[in-house]
């Protein structure tokens, strides 16, 4: 009967389904908690000015992309507004100037939401009765979670398996209080494109309401949309495509189609007519209440922008006041992550001494590499999530020891988190594991990623396409990236190549405090393997053919950065006077740091708080280890001679950049198509998370539970897949430890060097004239001048 009436029916037009594709595309993509990265859930949104998203987030589903008017009036009160600031955003939107109207402005009441469908029939459903929104998003969400749990890798078959589930489950009718509501289902077509075809027809949408609607219902259930975007995202680094969106959306399209058919069976003719004017005069008014929110959020917007000005003015004003060039020969060298927790490290080591020298790059140090640890069939990638891999790393001897512990930890780890665990794990074990649990919380000393324990070599075999690199290949590899970190010329006796990473118990979301650019890992393997390659004396030799001469003095030292405790960890020997350097930085770094921590612990003296540090790493009951990469705010991209002393109170990432070595702009390219793009991710996840923190963030994690032991969380036992970061990441109970700033962007390099960038590339000139960063050119004269789409404009 069903394929009968699937032949009868045409299929999506080809309107239709391009209408569905573009909904579809606009959901940025969710990594999963094994490799959990900063992304901007509105990345796909870019191609239009950020107020518009703003604005059609805010119509479609409620969503805010800003503090609430009470947060930004008190702002003011704070000192983080200005009314000279706030009056200058004002001319730049173009509204009053009036404080007391700006004022006022904020508290107008909000414009409504489109509605769903099964939203609109919750208004007069009987209270006693199950919700229909709550059930959809509820029975999709648990279907999802099963069949991702039984088919893996047959992800294009979503629709078909849930039609098939659904239309065998007995129970739904009860449960909704709905007769035959099974039957309704059976109904539906087996093909998703047909599907589309009839919900077009019945709901007499044409292909721009339909792209509205469609994008409506993906923001319903946002999470597993974004899981599934993540999917399709990993399948077009490969070069594939995929409709796993589209699949999810046919499911929940379904559901909107099942309710509108039972209510006009139900309800009487009047009854039903009101619903469907209802529906009828929302549809076509999706422009006007889009402008509406416009009108209402400019004001959001204005206030949002005298806040960026405010910080922008103590900025400039900061790097203009920066300390004179150093120019002593250096005796250590130290590479560090561009994350913003390296930047007060980086300073307290410079603080010491002139001949120490810090060099900011990218974590995963332009090594495009996934690792697999010998003799294993596991494969991660340590790079960022924009790009594929396009080598893979493994120790050239394998740990059986070590192999063997991993194995038999994976099977505990594998119990632990299952579903029946909590119920039979300790009657089964009883007090044995009560004491392992005693003993990894408070005797071990290092929680690690199972993984890891076994990076912990300095002989790596490089393989591409199975293929061993040649000398000329990995010569080659490791000359783009000292020309990236600009380190050709001048050596020091050792170069310390530091990764960094955090350190946690009980924490879903640990690799989301680790290096972004390392692909949510530490980035220890990154740096063993680089360290392995420049003290290799054959790759030393065809470095030197290229001009590239490194003394036979210099040690490229690998390490390790904890982000948590602040400890320097080096894989290799190092002086007594590096290691006390190393120390009386932490110790700096640690008793700066602790000033945004609670109270108690500035009273500590060095040892103590050191302790205090180690401690909250290894208490399974902290729910905020460190605050990662919270208050970021800024992208500093320029010589570290410009920035060294400066204190940026942690909220910068610093890469390291002469333009007077890069001729013809190909290093300001890579930076500005890469880690700005990373960096303003991170940026966005932090202010999205802040602003809604219900649809953006992923709420409190004391209530998480793991889906699938790594896909995401739920915040309960059911509900939408939660995406972002938890309450209790950028909240200290008392108030948000992050400032929602969009990023400033800071080049030292000609402006014709940074326009010719821009016009080459889509996506950066997306994100500068679409106002979803602020980008600004810092000269020579140490003056700054800001970027307008169509001129640049000298900043005080």
């Amino acid at each position: 009967m069903i394929e009968a009436k699937a032949e009868t029916i045409n299929k999506a037009s080809t309107e239709q389904l391009s209408a569905i594709r573009n909904a579809c595309a606009l959901i940025a993509p969710n990594w999963p908690l094994d490799r959990f990265i900063a992304v901007n859930a509105l990345w796909e949104s870019r191609h239009h000015p950020i107020e518009l998203v703003s604005a059609r987030y805010a119509a479609l589903a409620g969503v805010k992309t800003t503090l609430s008017s009470a947060e930004l009036l008190a702002s003011l009160d704070k000192g983080t507004i200005t009314e000279s600031s706030l009056i200058a955003a004002a001319q730049a939107y173009k509204v009053t100037t009036d404080i007391e109207s700006l004022k006022t402005g904020l508290k107008q009441s909000s414009p409504d939401v489109w509605l769903s469908i099964a939203e609109i029939a919750d208004l007069s459903r009987d209270h006693h009765k199950m919700r229909w929104q709550d059930e959809t998003i509820h029975q999709i969400s648990q279907f999802c979670g099963e069949f991702i749990n039984q088919h893996p890798d047959n992800l294009e078959m979503l629709y078909s398996r849930w039609l098939d589930f659904t239309t065998h489950d007995y129970g739904m009718s009860l449960l909704m209080g709905e007769k035959h509501l099974r039957e309704a289902f059976v109904d539906l077509p087996s093909d998703f494109e047909t599907l589309f075809a009839e919900v077009a027809a019945e709901l007499d949408l044409g292909p721009y309401e339909l792209e509205i609607y469609a994008h409506k219902l993906l923001l319903s259930i946002n999470g597993w949309a974004s899981y599934f975007s993540w999917q399709r995202w990993e399948k077009q680094l490969q070069g594939q495509s995929s409709q796993y969106v589209e699949s999810l959306l046919a499911i929940r399209m379904a559901w909107d189609l099942i309710v509108w058919r039972q209510l006009k069976k139900k309800v009487t003719k009047t009854d039903f007519q009101t619903l469907h004017t209802r529906w009828s005069q929302q549809k076509f008014q999706v422009n006007e209440l889009i402008d509406a929110h416009i009108e209402h959020l400019r004001y959001f917007w204005v206030w949002t922008h005298a806040a960026e000005l405010e910080y922008q003015k103590q900025l400039n004003q900061t790097l203009k006041n920066a300390a004179q060039p150093c120019d002593e020969t250096p005796v250590l060298q130290a590479a560090f992550c561009i994350d913003v927790r390296s930047e007060r490290f980086r300073r307290a080591l410079e603080n010491q001494s002139p001949v120490i020298q810090t060099i900011g790059f990218a974590g995963f140090y332009g090594l495009p590499i996934s690792y697999q640890p010998a003799h294993t069939q596991s494969v991660r990638p340590q790079l960022p999530g924009l790009v594929a891999p396009a080598i893979r790393v493994s120790e050239k001897k394998a740990s059986q020891d070590k192999l063997h512990q991993l194995q038999t930890l994976s099977h505990w780890k594998n119990w632990g988190n299952s579903s029946v665990s909590a119920f039979t794990m300790v009657e089964t074990v009883g007090w044995t594991y009560a004491f392992k649990l005693l003993k990894d919380n408070f005797f071990r000393k290092k929680k690690e990623n199972l993984i890891d324990s076994l990076s912990h070599h300095h002989d790596w075999t490089l393989l591409s396409e199975n293929q061993p690199l040649s000398l000329e290949e990995k010569t080659s590899l490791v000359s783009g990236v000292l020309t990236g970190m600009g380190l050709t010329q001048r050596f020091a006796p050792t170069v310390l190549l530091l990764g960094h990473g955090s350190e946690s118990r009980n924490n879903l979301h640990a690799s989301g405090l680790d290096c972004g650019a390392c692909g949510g890992q530490t980035g220890e393997v990154n740096v063993r393997v680089l360290a392995s390659l420049l003290n290799d004396d054959a790759i030393r030799q065809k470095l030197s053919e290229q001009g590239i001469n490194i003394p036979d003095q210099t040690r490229f030292v690998a390490g390790l950065h904890n982000t948590t405790t602040d400890e320097i960890s080096c894989f290799s020997e190092v002086s007594k006077e590096i290691e006390t350097w190393l120390k009386q930085a932490a110790q700096a770094t640690r008793r700066e740091r602790v000033e945004t921590m609670e109270p108690g612990l500035q009273q500590l003296d060095d040892n103590k708080l050191e302790k205090a540090l180690s401690d909250r790493a290894r208490d399974w009951s902290e729910v905020r280890p460190e605050w990662g990469l919270a208050n970021n705010a800024a992208f500093i991209v320029a010589p570290r001679d410009r920035t060294r002393t400066v204190p940026l109170d942690g909220r910068a990432f610093l890469h390291d950049y002469d333009w007077r070595q890069d001729p013809d702009g190909v290093l300001l390219e890579q930076i500005m198509t890469a880690p700005m793009i990373v960096t303003h991710w991170i940026n966005m996840q932090y202010n999205l998370s802040v602003a809604d923190n219900d649809f953006f963030g992923s709420g409190n994690k004391l209530l998480h539970n793991v889906v699938n032991q790594h896909i995401g969380v739920f915040e309960g036992n059911g509900g939408d897949l939660r995406i972002g970061l938890s309450y209790q990441s950028i909240h200290d109970g008392n108030e948000w430890r992050h400032q929602p700033l969009r990023l400033n962007v800071y080049i030292a390099a000609p402006k014709s060097a940074i326009e010719k960038v821009i016009a080459a590339h889509e996506t950066v000139r997306q994100l500068v004239d679409n106002n979803w960063l602020f980008l600004f050119c810092w000269n020579d004269n140490n003056e700054i001048e800001r970027y307008q789409s169509d001129h640049w404009e000298f900043v005080k």
